[in-house]
């Protein structure tokens, strides 16, 4: 066994370094990163802001504490601006429909009352013992679903979620700091304490790694492109007047796999063909048919491609990662195929 591993150390070496990162990515994220969230956001946010960082440490004579504190108040009035302009855009349009809800409430009323209509004719015609309900029954069922316990008790997880909420944020702004300023002495650290054949293998896999992380990311941006075409085209056709807006933030929804073009889309459609705009109702139903074909079909040869990996392993390692992971699957399946792809190319050098 001895003179066989001696043989092939090196090989032997990288497949045991990606099983351990294989482990150790798969232990993070089902058991610790609920304890660990904060930390693993600010360590995201200090990795994005780093070129700037860089630049302005450069400008300032290698002061990296006062070029990180820049770098995150200049995050902080981005998230804040931003949240700013989120929340006053949702309440002028709350305020929009509550002013129009009169008039919403009577064309509802119309066409429920018409649907009621089309199920008595549909129940005459049904075999004895076979009984679609009315309206209102499937109506009193939802609302008693909706208000009743279920809503109390995910009222309480809201109540107690938001302090949690922003108690994790601010801890993900300080940690994203201590990232910032301190970089080279925490991975220094980190490295310090890992054996010296990990060091080994991360040094050698590095370059490569970072080649696919940025083939990754360009990956991410080609579809995200494309997702902003569709959508903006489509909406022209429709004849929406925010078509250019929408279409720019329905792109940066379907760069987030776990939120996605589908928490606006689906519930726009189902909206408009309750209020009767079928041609609308039908016009976003295709809308997003065309993005979610378009983008299964695509993902796996756009990442192939800038990954330097095959289109089916890229599929695989998709559907692997979703399979085990859930939605963030759809980032660490990918990821992990970087690894391995960084010391496959390590391994032909």
């Amino acid at each position: 066994m001895y003179d066989f591993y001696m043989k092939h150390k090196n090989r032997v070496d990288r497949l045991a370094f990606f099983l351990l990162v294989t482990l150790v990515v798969y232990l993070f994220f089902t058991v610790f990163f609920v304890y660990l969230a904060p930390f693993f956001f600010g360590l995201i946010i200090a990795l994005l802001m780093e070129p700037l960082v860089r630049f302005l440490a450069k400008k300032l004579r290698g002061k990296r504490w006062i070029a990180s504190l820049i770098c995150l108040l200049l995050f902080i009035v981005l998230i804040s601006s931003l949240g700013a302009w989120l929340v006053s855009t949702l309440v002028r349009q709350i305020s929009a429909f509550v002013d129009s809800a009169p008039m919403h409430i009577e064309e509802i009323g119309d066409r429920l009352e018409e649907f009621n209509t089309h199920l008595h004719r549909l129940n005459a015609n049904l075999p004895e013992g076979v009984y679609i309900p009315e309206v209102q029954e499937l109506m009193l069922t939802v609302v008693g679903t909706l208000f009743g316990d279920g809503m109390r008790d995910h009222g309480m997880r809201f109540a107690v979620g938001v302090p949690n909420f922003f108690l994790n944020f601010i801890l993900a702004l300080i940690s994203a700091y201590f990232f910032m300023a301190d970089r080279e002495r925490i991975f220094k650290a980190i490295g310090n304490a890992c054996p010296q054949w990990i060091r080994k293998q991360w040094s050698q896999t590095k370059k490569g790694l970072s080649k696919a992380m940025g083939g990754y990311f360009r990956a991410q941006y080609i579809l995200m492109v494309m997702v902003g075409i569709v959508s903006i085209v489509g909406l022209l056709i429709l004849r929406n007047d925010y078509a250019l807006l929408l279409g720019v933030l329905l792109a940066a929804l379907d760069f987030l796999p776990i939120i996605g073009i589908g928490l606006v889309l689906i519930p726009w459609a189902l909206f408009s063909l309750i209020m009767g705009d079928i041609h609308q109702a039908i016009g976003l139903a295709i809308i997003y048919g065309v993005i979610t074909v378009a983008r299964q079909v695509m993902q796996p040869k756009i990442l192939g491609d800038q990954m330097g990996a095959h289109p089916l392993a890229s599929l695989m390692s998709i559907i692997i990662g979703l399979r085990i992971f859930g939605l963030l699957g759809l980032i660490i399946g990918p990821s992990l195929l970087m690894v391995f792809v960084a010391i496959y190319e390590t391994e032909k050098e």
